[in-house]
């Protein structure tokens, strides 16, 4: 009998990173410093635009190298800093600075493991970033497998990142994550049931059944795709099969 597997992002989806908040203000505040001045607009740009710059150029694992962006954009403006975003993302890796989205989230996990499932982490973000935040929410010893990019050398939505969890002995059942264009996009190439994590859902969709919601809101499906990627107008392929506004919701419903 193959696993079954339900696979989760993490940052937007179970918890929220330091780096919005803390880790890149404080990589801005250094590069200031080491310059004697205050930008405008600050480096963060620049290692936002370098960031989707290599993603553009399909280069998906560079793309969340954080330290090696980071040295890129400080060499290329001339500042010859060393900046290790792992520290700081353990520096910033105390509560409230980061948190679970929900506050039953390592419930309703545990009681998925308790139906059957094997539960793995898929994300974007290396585990050197990952895992201390991980570790801090008590998310890790949750979860069988921790896949990230450095690893599996793929990215999301490529759907080789996960080639090891649906194999002959493994089966990816669901994957639920908050973007469209990473985890909506690969579920639906891997042919699994693509779950979209909506927590500011209105009361008018909450009152619709998990798998009918996408009709309810194809509007807002269309602005969020263009907000992620810039294109329009939305494809098949990036639609949800299901759209939760919290975790419970997954525990209710029929998977396998």
């Amino acid at each position: 009998m193959k696993k079954k597997w339900i696979t989760f992002d993490l940052d937007g989806t179970l918890m929220q990173n330091p780096f919005e908040k803390w880790v890149f203000p404080e990589i801005e505040q250094l590069y200031n410093d080491s310059i004697g001045n205050v930008q405008a607009n600050g480096i963060r740009s620049e290692l936002i635009k370098e960031h989707r710059r290599r993603i553009k150029a399909g280069l998906i694992v560079d793309a969340y190298d954080w330290d090696d962006i980071v040295r890129h954009v400080f060499s290329t403006n001339g500042v010859s800093l060393p900046v290790d975003v792992a520290e700081l993302v353990i520096k910033h890796t105390i509560p409230p600075k980061v948190y679970l989205l929900e506050e039953n989230s390592l419930q309703n996990l545990q009681i998925l493991r308790e139906k059957g499932f094997h539960l793995a982490v898929v994300t974007n973000g290396f585990e050197k970033y990952q895992k201390p935040v991980m570790d801090a929410l008590g998310l890790t010893s949750l979860f069988d497998v921790i896949l990230t990019p450095d690893k599996a050398r793929y990215g999301k939505p490529q759907i080789n990142m996960v080639k090891e969890l649906h194999d002959t002995t493994n089966e990816i059942v669901a994957h639920v994550g908050d973007r469209l264009d990473h985890d909506v996009t690969m579920a639906n190439e891997l042919n699994v049931l693509s779950i979209l994590f909506h927590q500011e859902m209105p009361e008018t969709i909450r009152s619709v059944q998990p798998k009918k919601r996408q009709d309810t809101c194809m509007e807002w499906l269309e602005m969020k795709w263009k907000q992620e990627t810039g294109d329009e107008p939305l494809p098949l392929s990036a639609i949800p099969k299901m759209i939760i506004c919290t975790m419970k919701e997954i525990c209710r419903e029929s998977l396998s």
